[in-house]
């Protein structure tokens, strides 16, 4: 069987599950396989994938979107619109406290939710940040805090609950944050 064939069976047995597959090899290094498994969590949790600034606002009228705003923990740098599902306001609330312990310095957020025909040139047109579900975090100049964050994304994607990538141009980390699986996560630390 090839390697294109198992990775197809566990994507469909996740599916079916209703859950994220486990990823084949832990890594931010990011793959097609990243694309189609945060793309899956997207569809299985219906979410749309916005097109236009309008639709951005008529969602975070309707509660779908809620607005980060910043805090002692965490900052949002230069997002367009600052806004994304409710799990991810969680994730990177929960995030930047942690991060702010561990480096003594705040989370920089830098894009949430991008409307498809306001995506970079670079993004992908399989992107999940149309749909609210992703986050991008600066990458610190420091090494320690570098690898802290590394160590805890990919600590969250054994555990299924996201999707990270280190991104080289420009540097930062995207993080697909999968709501249901996150949310579950969250509430048995509790």
């Amino acid at each position: 069987m090839t390697l294109l064939m198992r990775v197809t069976l566990v994507l469909l047995a996740g599916m079916l599950l209703g859950r994220p597959a486990p990823a084949p090899a832990q890594s931010l290094r990011g793959s097609p396989w990243s694309l189609s498994r945060q793309a899956a969590v997207a569809r299985r949790h219906d979410f749309t994938h916005l097109r236009r600034r309008e639709d951005v606002r008529r969602f975070v009228r309707l509660g779908l979107l809620v607005p980060l705003y910043g805090n002692k923990d965490y900052v949002v740098a230069g997002a367009s619109f600052p806004y994304a599902r409710p799990a991810v306001k969680l994730f990177v609330e929960r995030l930047g406290r942690q991060y702010r312990r561990a480096c003594a310095e705040r989370l920089v957020v830098t894009s949430l939710t991008r409307p498809t025909r306001l995506q970079p040139r670079n993004a992908s047109h399989r992107s999940v940040h149309p749909t609210g579900m992703a986050v991008d975090l600066r990458r610190s100049e420091r090494a320690s805090c570098r690898g802290w964050l590394e160590r805890v994304l990919l600590s969250l994607e054994r555990r299924g609950v996201v999707e990270a990538t280190r991104e080289r141009q420009p540097p930062h980390y995207h993080v697909a944050v999968f709501p249901s699986a996150y949310e579950r996560y969250v509430a048995r630390l509790k």
